[in-house]
């Protein structure tokens, strides 16, 4: 669904076997790009904050300030300790990295080519499903099917590209502040940016509570000034126009989908499931008009009924959605 656009942008220069392959062999050497920097960057700056936060974490409660107080009050460093704990075991070495990544070749494979199946087939696969359903149901769900995919298309790409902006903008000043791992600390704040509304707050805690300890108090002041003015952005400007363009997603749904898809396959199948409730609203949302039209597998069909002619009275799903579609 997502690089079905893609392709049919570079389809537009190249025949489309070759815009598929091109497409393909770039999101390779993005892979290979993003393993690289995982198994020598990442971990690195992993090995760096776990050894300086606890360092950072008790040169915070040791101030005589207000900070310092409730610093101690809610056992800030050991806190941090266990943290760190948590995410060294995350992070595994780099054998781990090599040893999983070569474990899970075969799957990435067998994916690719399934995807590269889907692409090539898969509009014939849905027209054929459509073509099982009777005219007046097919009329109302084939627009609402077009809509809702478009709609989650400009959705997810409009949310990465937001997350892409706030994960260099914190690492810009995580480098500023002199916090230490600053490309990690910009990774976590691109991947909590994907929930509406309250990811940025939570991708730059991180970054000012760092900074705190290693940086002067008016640049912690002025970093979060700045996260301030991009959480305005996004509310009042960045998801209205998401909202008029695609739709609207709360921090809910997102939020608790994230953490399940996390506790069963990982990061990973954190940001699949993100994507496949974003479909899901936007489908949803395509009916909110009458939610009883929804073809179901208890539906009885006449015989002849697929062959008649379309009621001039039925709703046209997505009609009042043009602009989407």
């Amino acid at each position: 669904m997502l690089l079905d656009p893609v392709i049919d942008r570079v389809d537009r220069f190249l025949p489309r076997a070759v815009a598929v392959v091109a497409t393909f062999g770039a999101i390779i050497a993005i892979g290979a790009g993003i393993a690289a920097l995982y198994s020598t960057t990442l971990r690195r700056e992993t090995d760096r904050l776990v050894e300086a936060a606890p360092n950072i974490a008790a040169d915070i409660e040791s101030r005589g300030d207000r900070l310092g107080e409730l610093a101690r009050t809610f056992q800030f460093a050991d806190r941090v300790d266990d943290l760190m704990t948590r995410l060294d075991e995350a992070v595994g070495t780099g054998s781990d990295t090599i040893r999983s990544a070569a474990l899970a070749a075969p799957a990435y494979f067998v994916s690719m080519i399934l995807t590269i199946f889907f692409l090539v087939f898969g509009h014939r696969i849905i027209t054929g499903g459509l073509g099982q359903l009777s005219l007046a149901r097919r009329a109302r769900l084939t627009p609402a099917l077009a809509s809702a995919t478009c709609r989650t298309q400009r959705y997810v790409w409009s949310a990465l590209a937001q997350s892409a902006a706030v994960g260099c903008i914190i690492a810009i000043l995580a480098v500023w502040l002199g916090a230490p791992a600053p490309v990690l600390i910009g990774l976590f704040g691109a991947l909590a940016s994907l929930i509406p509304y309250l990811g940025v707050l939570i991708g730059s805690l991180p970054l000012l509570l760092l900074g705190l300890g290693v940086a002067e108090v008016w640049q912690v002041g002025v970093a979060a000034l700045v996260v301030v003015a991009f959480i305005v952005v996004e509310a009042v400007w960045w998801q209205a126009w998401i909202h008029r363009t695609s739709l609207y997603v709360g921090p809910a749904i997102p939020l608790i989908v994230a953490i399940v898809g996390s506790a069963v396959y990982g990061i990973g199948g954190a940001l699949y499931s993100m994507a496949l409730a974003v479909f899901a609203l936007a489908l949803f949302d395509e009916f909110d008009a009458d939610p009883a039209d929804l073809p179901t597998p208890l539906d009885d069909f006449d015989g002849d009924d697929r062959h008649a002619e379309v009621d001039d009275a039925a709703p046209s799903w997505g009609a009042e959605r043009g602009s989407h579609a």
